[in-house]
């Protein structure tokens, strides 16, 4: 009898021992990201992958029926643009945050890490700025999921329309590049280096 209430506390006592997870909040805290910024990520991952699976779907297969659905849920411009409104969305609630978010790493590998994110913002910002642009500089319609934004006009601007052609293509593939960097440097922290750094966007704690 007394062995079974010695166990019993024990067992009592372990488990109360164990840190108890605190529910994800809506904002950012030095241990992981909030829900808010989880769904930005998410978003912002979402439509970047669609843009490039529509690309590249018409590169390899031309038109068809695959390609057709592909472009009627995800038109390139369409995409573009919320890809934008999603980016300064993120940009102003990382703004708001600043104080609050996990810290990145010291030395060199905080740096690089640092330099990503800023270079995934530039992109996520320019990419579409410049194609828009372009898109005014040629006197295109401005479009948003059949919503007409800007009408057609007889212009023809140059320096509008620059940076998109020089630019636009390499900046994509740029953007592709890093995002597969991203996803196999998420992979090393969570299978190689076994740190929390992948749980602060994905885990229910990033302690």
């Amino acid at each position: 009898m007394v062995k079974e209430m010695a166990n019993d506390t024990a067992s009592n006592k372990g488990l109360t021992s164990q840190p108890a997870q605190t529910p994800i909040g809506w904002r950012d805290s030095p241990n992981r990201y909030g829900r808010i910024s989880r769904i930005l990520h998410w978003l912002t991952a979402a439509l970047v992958t669609l843009q490039f699976t529509v690309l590249l779907a018409w590169r390899g297969m031309g038109e068809n029926a695959i390609t057709l659905f592909l472009a009627s849920i995800g038109p390139h411009g369409s995409l573009g643009f919320l890809i934008l409104i999603v980016t300064l969305a993120r940009l102003g609630w990382a703004w708001l945050n600043r104080k609050r978010r996990p810290a990145q790493p010291p030395g060199w590998g905080g740096r690089i890490a640092r330099l990503v994110h800023i270079t995934f913002y530039a992109l996520l910002l320019w990419l579409p700025a410049f194609a828009i642009l372009r898109q005014v500089g040629r006197g295109g319609a401005l479009r948003f999921y059949g919503m007409e934004l800007l009408p057609e006009a007889e212009r023809e601007i140059p320096w509008m329309i620059a940076p998109a052609d020089l630019l636009h293509g390499p900046l994509s593939w740029l953007l592709c590049g890093l995002i597969i960097g991203h996803i196999a440097m998420a992979l090393i922290h969570r299978f190689w280096l076994k740190d929390k750094v992948l749980a602060r966007m994905v885990g229910g704690s990033g302690r």
